[in-house]
């Protein structure tokens, strides 16, 4: 019944007892729930629905797009992943390890590594035909690497075997403009001295893979390890151990370890490291994203400001009345901070559950993209919950700032000015 009453009519019925009533305990709240609402209370006021409508829009355009760029970074994580080991050993300075057979030994006795296998890691150049392209060669023993890597699971063409042949990207193959069986020439373009004639090697394709990641499309070729050392003239030594752990996001703790263990001049590369440069930009660019976006919430913080002092200023006979019947002035600000702290909250949790079913949708249907442009082929989706949660609070903080000035002018009328006034 307590709703149906006018502010005014309440207080009279009240009598002077009424800031001492329990019921009055939440008096603020009640007026200001009522100012939500249009002359005729039936339905909330055009400016409280452009003040809500604000909060929830720059709530709901922030969680949906850190939703789809956690999803691209998940995504690209994902794929890096796919082509490379959870942690690199090798020697400081990229110094050849020629006793790796001690290294794969001491390694075993790690219960968290799942499997390790040797590589070489060189730079070179791949020609067929008039074609010719700067690759990075990864000599690898093909039945370990697939232990590694996923480079197995990516085959789109042929298959992942490396005695007398090679693989490569799906990127390099066309701007070589090759396919299964052709005779490809890998070659060191420079002697040991000056005016010999480089060595090389001339190769079968027997595979073309896609880890979606265009780096590794573009400039990776898998051969046989006995090969490359031999192209090389490494003997038996190699660039490093690759490792896979059980766990990739204790990978950097892992990696510590090995380092310490096996000592100078050894060390461990995990796979954060080795793709610090990508992650560090993805990171940036979500957090210039999310101070951006932010700035739509801050603008429907204003949207408040203006909505309570425009209502202070149709409200100063109501103001005037509440102050005659005992109102302090902090009660009267308390009513203008309810009021907008209640558009805050409304606008906040709308935008919540707008952006929540929203990714959920976006996740379901699988929204296709140019596969050729981003190397994903449906929008990638993946809410979390601290976002939202850190959305939430950033939102109602706003809102709860915004009302403190014109809560502040709603305080300054005194009774008599505020009924003179009308």
């Amino acid at each position: 019944m307590i709703a149906k009453f006018s502010v005014p009519y309440f207080l009279q019925k009240c009598g002077g007892c009424a800031l001492k009533c329990p019921v009055l305990m939440n008096t603020e709240f009640f007026v200001a729930r009522r100012y939500l609402m249009s002359r005729r209370r039936k339905f909330l006021s055009f400016s409280t629905i452009i003040a809500i409508g604000g909060i929830f829009v720059g709530v709901a355009a922030l969680l949906i797009t850190l939703s789809m760029m956690n999803g691209f970074q998940n995504e690209l994580r994902r794929r890096i992943l796919g082509g490379t080991p959870h942690i690199i050993v090798r020697k400081y300075f990229n110094e050849p390890i020629r006793d790796y057979t001690n290294v794969m030994k001491a390694l075993e006795k790690y219960d968290f590594i799942q499997a390790s296998a040797p590589f070489v890691y060189q730079k070179s150049v791949i020609k067929y035909k008039q074609h010719l392209d700067g690759v990075v060669i990864k000599g690898v023993d093909d039945k370990l690497e697939t232990n590694i890597t996923e480079i197995g699971q990516k085959m789109i063409s042929g298959v992942f075997e490396l005695d007398g042949g090679c693989v490569i990207g799906v990127e390099l193959a066309h701007s070589l403009g090759v396919s299964i069986g052709d005779s490809l020439v890998i070659a060191l373009p420079f002697g040991d001295q000056l005016g010999l004639l480089p060595r090389a090697k001339r190769v079968i394709l027997k595979g073309i893979f896609d880890f979606g990641y265009y780096d590794y499309n573009a400039t990776l070729i898998f051969m046989d390890l006995k090969d490359v050392q031999s192209l090389f003239e490494m003997g038996k030594s190699i660039s490093g151990v690759a490792v896979k752990v059980d766990d990739i996001y204790k990978a950097p703790h892992y990696a510590r370890q090995i380092e310490e263990d096996l000592g100078y001049p050894y060390r461990g590369q995990d796979w954060i490291e080795s793709n610090r440069s990508v992650f560090a930009a993805l990171k940036i660019e979500k957090i210039i994203t999310f101070i951006v976006l932010v700035l739509i919430i801050i603008v429907a913080g204003f949207n408040i400001v203006g909505t309570l002092i425009n209502m202070v200023k149709k409200k100063t006979k109501e103001i005037g009345i509440m102050r005659s019947f005992g109102f302090t002035a902090r009660q009267i600000m308390r009513v203008f901070i309810y009021h907008g702290s209640i558009i805050g909250l409304i606008g906040t949790a709308l935008g919540l559950a707008f952006a929540f079913f929203a990714c959920m949708i976006l996740d379901n249907y699988q929204v296709s993209l140019p596969g050729d442009i981003y190397f994903i082929e449906t929008l990638p989706v993946e809410m979390d919950l601290n976002d939202f949660i850190i959305t939430a609070v950033a939102a109602i903080l706003i809102s709860f700032v915004s009302t403190i000035y014109p809560a502040k002018r709603a305080t300054e009328l005194t009774a008599v000015e505020a009924l003179r006034n009308e």
